[in-house]
């Protein structure tokens, strides 16, 4: 959720502004930057910075989302590419704002000229690199060969996840961070470096998001994924504590049953549908089915349609060609199961995508089948996982927690 506070700013032909929220009929992105070139009667003609300086037109009243575009936070600065960048850092700040992390989001973004400005150059280094008591650098040099890789996972499939971590120990492949902030951003720029067909396992929920972010936004400096993006909707699954309990779900909600109850209920095998309202006394679900038809249950009482269910909201990603995707359903007809990762190619009409898949295959996605993908750089376990390079990131219980995971990876890891 968004929350804005509405303030005024006074904007004037050629001012810099930055936009603070995604406008899909203006197809403008949030963080986009731009230059004001007419004001007239409430409206602002703008050109967006890009190759192409294409010109959006807007009411000023109606879209309100954007603010000067002069200065701006090491976080909002991710994803940005400019020629200079001039970084405000004062030695004195919080520890938690001032580090290595900083200068890797904010130094990083420039392409020809970067200058900081700073109340404290003798120490400013010292500080920058606070990092970190009992801590390791990413370690850029070759990576040792497979075969040493192969036998540390051959060791985790041994069930010896002693003697595989001291053999990623040995091979310099353990890195140890205090703060879990530069652990982020080390494994993003590990997985910068070499991101084919590499897959980063963060238990952690929040470092997933921040991870992809990060991830994403270097790509996109790099050049290895494209700098427009499409905004796709996607059906993101939703984990009820209690789905047998009406009050779990919400209006809008998208029931995918596995098993229907066709002749009592008029829910078909293998059919899906929409929450329309729900009655908390009476624990009743009342749903649409894609035929129309509306229908009331008790989830309780229909037990196993309502086990062998899955429950999604609807949300949206932005995607660039380039980008790594998963997928979150089995589709059988072009033979991908979930979980399976691949490359997206195009963006076509109405939202279809054309995908790359990890084994080479070419597919093309409609829509409906589109909805249901999502990031590929970050899973939350290793289990079942195909690829060429894995890292993992977490403290060392969540770690320890997917040593069962981590018995099943392919031995060609």
């Amino acid at each position: 959720m968004l929350v804005f506070t509405e303030i005024e700013r006074e904007f004037a032909t050629g001012d810099r502004i930055q936009f603070t929220a995604g406008e899909k009929k203006l197809k403008v992105a949030n963080r986009d930057f731009a230059t004001i070139v007419k004001l007239e009667d409430g409206k602002m003609t703008v050109e967006l910075d890009g190759k192409a300086k294409r010109r959006v037109t807007f009411d000023t009243e109606k879209f309100r989302q954007f603010d000067h575009g002069y200065a701006l936070t090491s976080h909002s600065s991710q994803g940005l590419t400019a020629g200079r960048v001039l970084a405000n850092i004062d030695t004195d700040s919080s520890r938690s704002l001032i580090n290595s992390r900083l200068a890797y989001v904010a130094i990083s973004r420039a392409s020809e000229d970067a200058r900081i400005y700073t109340n404290n150059a003798e120490t400013l280094g010292q500080r920058l690199a606070t990092n970190i008591s009992k801590t390791a650098a990413v370690d850029f040099r070759p990576s040792s060969t497979t075969e040493q890789t192969r036998e540390a996972v051959d060791a985790f499939r041994s069930n010896e996840p002693a003697k595989a971590t001291e053999l990623l120990q040995k091979q310099e492949r353990v890195y140890e961070y205090a703060n879990p902030d530069h652990r982020i951003a080390a494994v993003a720029l590990d997985y910068t470096v070499r991101p084919d067909r590499a897959v980063v396992v963060a238990p952690n929920s929040a470092e997933r998001k921040e991870l992809t972010q990060l991830i994403r936004a270097e790509l996109q400096a790099q050049g290895k994924i494209s700098a427009e993006s499409h905004s796709i909707p996607v059906l993101v699954e939703q984990k009820y504590s209690n789905p047998k309990l009406a009050a779990s779900y919400s209006p809008g909600d998208q029931i995918h049953y596995r098993t229907g109850s066709p002749s009592i209920e008029g829910i078909p095998h293998d059919s899906a549908a929409t929450v329309l309202s729900t009655n908390a006394k009476k624990n009743l679900l009342t749903i649409e089915t894609r035929d129309g038809e509306q229908v009331s249950y008790n989830p309780i009482q229909l037990r196993q349609q309502t086990k062998q269910s899955t429950v999604y909201q609807e949300g949206e990603l932005d995607l660039a060609v380039g980008e790594r995707i998963t997928f979150t359903r089995p589709d059988r007809e072009n033979r991908i199961r979930s979980g399976d990762f691949a490359t997206l190619e195009k963006v076509g009409d109405n939202n279809a995508l054309t995908v790359r898949t990890d084994n080479g295959r070419e597919v093309t996605l409609d829509a409906e089948k589109a909805k249901h993908i999502d990031y590929g750089y970050t899973v939350e376990r290793a289990k079942r996982l195909s690829a060429d390079r894995i890292v993992l990131t977490g403290d060392s219980a969540q770690l320890a927690e997917q040593q069962a995971a981590l018995t099943k990876l392919n031995p060609k890891v």
